[in-house]
C-alpha cells in the first residue's frame, strides 16, 4: 500500500518542532484530519493533526500517536489535486506519489535515515559537517558543495597495498597477471595497485577493471521476494488523500503547494554522485575549481533573473500610459457620482468603496487629486505632515471646487474627537491614529484661510476654532455684550454665540479665569424655577485684595 511504501513511522508523542531537521521549517498545521490510503480510508489514520514543512508532511495520530504517526517526504509527491467537498463529503487534497529513480533497499534506506544525524568530514575541504540536516543536505558538504558519496568517506579496512608490495598467496585473485594492470586515478593520474578501490593519494574512486566487474556481475544470493503490499495497484496510480473534517483546507493546500514549488529539499552540489567512474570533466569540478565554478554559475543565474526582471519592467513602462489614462477616467467617474445631488438636493457622501479605489490607485503610483495621503507615498516626515494638514484643511473648510462646506461649515469651534472621526470617515480605509492628528494640528494654520487654531479649555477639552473664537476675540465680544445688555446667563450666551450650552460654559469659564467676567450665584432665577449662574462684566480691573476686610463709615450728616 502507498502508506507503507512511501511513509516513515515517527513518534507522535514528540512535539513536531523536535522532529524537524536543522534546515527544515514548519509552515502550517491543521487538526481534525483523516487519511485515505489510495481510494480507501486507512482505518488507523482517521483522526489526527497534519503538519506541512519545507521538506516533509507529518501526520500525528490522536488515537495512538506512537504507533500510527508517520512522515512523508515531499520529494515523492509528483502531483496534487483539490476537492472542495459537497454536502456531507469533506474537502480533500490528493497527493500522487512515485518512488525516486534510485530507490534504496531496506538496509540502505535505514542507513540513509540515520545519515542526517551523523557528523562527517569532507575530504576535499576538511569541513566537519554537523549532524541534524536533511538527508539531501547531509549528503553534500555545506562548505564546498562536494557530495559525500562521490568521495569515499573512509579508507579500506586493510592497509593499502602499494605497487612495490610482493604478491601474497592469501590473495591469489589479486595477483597481477598479464591482463591485470595498475589502475590510474582519474583525478590525479596516480598508478594504484589493482586491488585498491580508492586512489592511494587523493581518495577518488577508481574504475572497476572488466575482469573484476565480470566476476561480480552474478548475484551472490537470490533477491528478496517482493512484498504483496508493495505491488502496483490495478490502475497503476499511487496516492494518499487528506480529508479535512474541520475545515482549513484552502489555507493548508495553498501552503502545501508553495512548499512543493519551492523544493527546499533540492541541494545544489559541485559534483554529481554517480555509480560510474568519474570522468575528467567531473574530476575537474571538484575542489577549489568546483567552488569557483559554482560561484560563477550562481552569478550567471542572478544575471539571468535580473534580465528577466528588466524585461518585465520595460513591458510595464509600455503600459504605464494606458494605466494612467484608465486611472484618470475612473477617478472622474467616481467624482461625478459622488458630486451628483440626490432627490433632496444635497450631494451624496463618498462611499467607502470609492475611497478604497482611490487609495489603491494611489498605492500603485497613480496619484489623483483627492486621494487619501498615506505615509508610503512620501518618505520625508515633514512633507507627510504638511500633506496631511492640507487634506485636513479640505475636510474642515471644504474643497475649493466642491461647492460643499466642511466639518466647520458655519460653526466656529469644533471638538477634536469630532474632527478625528469625520476625517477618518472621509479617508475610508486609510485610517489615522489620534496621535497623528495631534502632530498635524501645528501645521494646520498655514494651510487654512481663515487660519484655524487650537486651544485647550479649562476642563481639558481640546478644540479647533476659527479666529472669532480665539481667546482674546471671544473675551472682547463677551465683555462688550455684558456691558451693553447687562448680565447674561450661560444659556443666553450660548444662544447669542450659536454654540451648545456645554461648550459655552467652557468658553465663559476660560474668560472668567482671565478675570474679564465674574459670576453671580445669588438669586439667579429663570423661568421654570431652575437656578442658573449669571455673568457680569468685571469692572475691578487692576485691583488686588489684600485679604483684610475694611469697614466703610458713612457720614450720617
Amino acid at each position: 500500500m502507498s502508506l507503507r511504501r512511501f511513509t516513515k513511522s515517527v513518534d507522535g508523542t514528540i512535539p513536531v518542532q523536535a522532529l524537524l531537521y536543522n534546515d527544515e521549517e514548519l509552515l502550517a498545521s491543521q487538526d481534525g484530519l483523516g487519511i485515505y490510503d489510495g481510494a480507501q480510508k486507512s482505518p488507523n489514520h482517521q483522526l489526527g493533526t497534519v503538519h506541512a514543512t519545507t521538506h516533509r508532511l507529518f501526520f500525528l495520530s490522536a488515537v495512538k500517536p506512537r504507533a500510527y504517526s508517520f512522515a512523508l517526504d515531499l520529494d515523492l509527491v509528483t502531483q496534487t489535486d483539490y476537492y472542495a467537498g459537497l454536502f456531507k463529503s469533506s474537502a480533500k487534497v490528493t497527493m500522487y506519489l512515485s518512488a525516486p529513480a534510485n530507490a534504496a533497499g531496506p538496509s540502505q534506506a535505514s542507513a540513509e535515515a540515520d545519515e542526517p544525524f551523523a557528523s562527517w568530514e569532507c575530504e576535499v575541504c576538511g569541513y566537519r559537517n554537523p549532524p541534524g540536516r536533511s538527508p539531501a543536505a547531509a549528503r553534500v558538504c555545506g562548505l564546498c558543495g562536494v557530495p559525500r558519496d562521490s568521495i569515499p568517506s573512509s579508507r579500506p579496512s586493510t592497509p593499502p597495498l602499494s605497487s612495490s608490495l610482493p604478491a601474497s598467496s592469501s590473495l591469489p585473485s589479486l595477483r597481477p597477471t598479464s591482463d591485470t594492470q595498475e589502475r590510474p586515478c582519474p583525478a590525479c593520474t596516480f598508478l594504484n595497485h589493482p586491488a585498491l578501490q580508492a586512489c592511494e593519494i587523493c581518495g577518488t574512486a577508481l574504475p572497476i577493471p572488466p575482469s573484476i566487474a565480470a566476476s561480480q556481475s552474478a548475484p551472490s544470493s537470490r533477491p528478496a521476494s517482493p512484498d504483496l503490499d508493495d505491488e502496483e495497484p490495478e490502475d497503476g496510480v499511487r496516492m494518499i488523500k487528506l480529508s479535512f473534517r474541520k475545515g482549513g483546507d484552502k489555507a493548508f493546500y495553498a501552503v502545501l503547494r508553495r512548499s512543493l514549488k519551492s523544493k527546499a529539499w533540492v541541494v545544489p552540489s559541485v559534483v554529481r554522485a554517480t555509480t560510474a567512474p568519474p570522468s575528467a570533466e567531473q574530476s575537474a569540478a571538484s575542489g577549489i575549481n568546483g567552488i569557483l565554478k559554482a560561484v560563477e554559475s550562481n552569478a550567471e543565474g542572478r544575471s539571468a533573473n535580473m534580465s528577466e526582471a528588466f524585461q518585465d519592467l520595460e513591458a510595464l513602462m509600455v503600459k504605464a500610459a494606458d494605466m494612467v489614462r484608465l486611472a484618470g477616467d475612473l477617478n472622474e467617474r467616481l467624482t461625478a457620482v459622488t458630486a451628483a445631488p440626490n432627490a433632496l438636493g444635497s450631494s451624496v457622501p463618498e462611499p467607502e468603496e470609492a475611497t478604497f479605489i482611490r487609495s489603491s490607485l494611489a498605492q500603485l503610483g497613480l496619484h489623483i487629486s483627492n486621494t487619501p495621503v498615506t505615509q508610503d507615498m512620501i518618505q520625508d516626515e515633514r512633507r507627510w505632515l504638511e500633506s496631511l494638514a492640507r487634506e485636513l484643511a479640505a475636510v474642515l473648510q471644504g474643497g475649493s471646487g466642491s461647492g460643499r462646506g466642511g466639518l466647520l461649515r458655519d460653526r466656529g469651534v469644533i471638538a477634536l474627537d469630532e474632527v478625528w472621526g469625520g476625517w477618518n470617515r472621509a479617508r475610508g480605509v486609510a485610517l489615522l491614529p489620534p496621535d497623528t492628528l495631534l502632530q498635524v494640528i501645528p501645521h494646520l494654520a498655514g494651510r487654512t484661510d481663515p487660519p484655524i487654531g487650537s486651544r485647550e479649555l479649562p476642563s481639558g477639552l481640546r478644540v479647533l476654532h476659527t479666529p472669532q473664537f480665539a481667546p482674546a476675540a471671544f473675551a472682547a465680544r463677551l465683555v462688550g455684550l455684558l456691558a451693553l445688555a447687562g448680565p447674561k446667563t450661560t444659556t443666553e450666551i450660548a444662544t447669542e454665540e450659536g454654540v451648545p450650552v456645554a461648550l459655552a460654559t467652557e468658553l465663559v469659564a476660560a474668560v472668567e479665569n482671565d478675570g474679564e467676567v465674574c459670576r453671580d450665584d445669588g438669586a439667579s432665577m429663570i423661568k421654570g424655577g431652575d437656578v442658573e449662574t449669571r455673568w457680569w462684566g468685571n469692572i475691578f480691573h487692576g485691583v488686588a485684595w489684600d485679604g483684610q476686610r475694611q469697614s466703610v463709615e458713612v457720614d450720617s450728616a
